[in-house]
């Protein structure tokens, strides 16, 4: 660590091994946190779009009860993504981002969505089914497209009064919320 000079002085600095040792020390730590850092970016992701979608599903009910009609959110699976809207039963608004007959919008890239239904319908009550539906639940997954590990799969679940709640899920998992 000390080195002497031609004159004598003590110069101090690091020897090229101590240096080595750092860098290696340095890199170790790197590699290990990277995975971690890459799953929480894809956890983030897959939460943010399931927020937006359970934000755009509240919009739908809360919507259908104030105008004391029929509201419907349309889901479209694709390729990278998946795209959401609200119909306006009026067919009257125009709203910045959406077409008109839309009362919201969403496109969202690097989850994709998969559901039994590509419509959900809320009544003036906030309920999903009539009177003469079969009184089932609706179920919406979420899941990152390169989904590695756990928290990457969201589950919503709408019950047939309209209630709306979500959990995580590992990878590929169907399993109920608990």
């Amino acid at each position: 660590m000390n080195i002497i000079s031609a004159k004598g002085n003590n110069i101090r600095g690091f020897t090229l091994l101590e240096l080595m040792m750092v860098l290696a020390i340095a890199a170790i730590l790197v590699g290990w946190g990277f995975p971690s850092l890459i799953q929480s970016i894809k956890n983030n992701a897959v939460a943010s779009q399931s927020m937006s979608l359970m934000a755009m599903l509240n919009f739908t009910k809360s919507e259908a009860i104030r105008r004391n009609t029929d509201v419907t959110i349309v889901l479209n699976a694709r390729a990278g993504g998946w795209d959401a809207y609200v119909d306006d039963p009026n067919n009257e608004t125009d709203v910045e981002g959406c077409i008109p007959g839309q009362l919201r919008c969403t496109e969202n890239e690097g989850a994709l969505l998969t559901a039994a239904t590509t419509e959900v319908t809320f009544n003036n009550r906030g309920y999903i089914r009539g009177i003469d539906d079969p009184w089932a639940p609706e179920t919406i997954f979420l899941q990152h497209e390169q989904c590695a590990g756990l928290n990457q799969r969201t589950r919503i679940d709408i019950t047939p009064t309209g209630q709306i709640s979500s959990c995580s899920l590992a990878c590929g998992s169907t399993a109920a919320c608990p």
